[in-house]
């Protein structure tokens, strides 16, 4: 059994060759496909789902410190150990690497700006809450944030604007619905285009991928603090 003798690179290069070979031709399922007990399933699952992790810290890490566009899968491969045959039994190219390493974020800000939308705070607080929400992921989620905005792959890149691009346009309709709502309410100010001042408030937050260094830079809740008093100024009646 080839789950049985194989471990390691052996195993991920073993199975990766096989499936190079013959992922466009039908397979017939056999005895010889079948992992033989539940204990024996369970640990080839967890080896590689281990190994899958590896491969997107590599990749995520990669990705931040030389860009996308100047990483190959045999830089990712090298850095994990394996060959670049081995990274087709995880993922199918460099393209899902990348959208699994910043769609959970993406998924994240979304939902909480939601949630945020939904609640009974005032549009005030609501800004608050969600300039935090935006911010606050340079201080847990550096390196996913710092890929997030590189613009290279989102214009060139097909298949990565069919899957985020509809998670960012929620995102930023849920931004405008709540300075709508603060427009209605008479407590921002009703001439402010919301879109245009959804994109300002955006800008200023990410540009701090720009500048911000983790360890050296403003603490990130300070930051929070500062910019929403810049941002709720700037959004206020009167």
């Amino acid at each position: 059994m080839v789950g049985k003798w194989l471990v390691g690179d052996r195993y991920d290069n073993a199975v990766a060759i096989l499936y190079a070979n013959v992922k466009d031709t039908p397979v017939k399922v056999t005895a010889l496909t079948k992992v033989p007990t539940t204990k024996t399933r369970t640990a080839v699952e967890e080896r590689r789902e281990n190994r899958r992790q590896e491969i997107l810290l590599v990749a995520r890490d990669l990705f931040h410190r030389q860009g996308y566009a100047n990483t190959s899968l045999d830089d990712i491969a090298r850095a994990v150990g394996i060959k670049r045959e081995g990274l087709y039994y995880y993922f199918p190219n460099r393209t899902q690497i990348l959208i699994t390493i910043i769609k959970p974020m993406g998924l994240q800000l979304r939902d909480r700006a939601r949630e945020i939308l939904e609640s009974d705070d005032t549009p005030e607080e609501k800004i608050r809450r969600t300039v935090e929400n935006q911010l606050m992921r340079f201080e847990n989620r550096f390196a996913e944030s710092k890929i997030t905005l590189r613009d290279d792959y989102f214009t060139e890149n097909e298949v990565v604007l069919a899957e985020m691009g509809p998670i960012w346009n929620e995102y930023e309709d849920l931004w405008i619905a709540i300075i709508e709502e603060g427009q209605r309410k008479g407590v921002f100010d009703a001439t402010l285009d919301p879109r245009l001042a959804h994109l300002g408030i955006l800008g200023l937050c990410n540009w701090v991928a720009r500048w911000y260094v983790p360890g050296e830079s403003t603490p990130v809740p300070d930051l929070i603090e500062m910019y929403n008093r810049m941002v709720l100024r700037s959004l206020r009646a009167g």
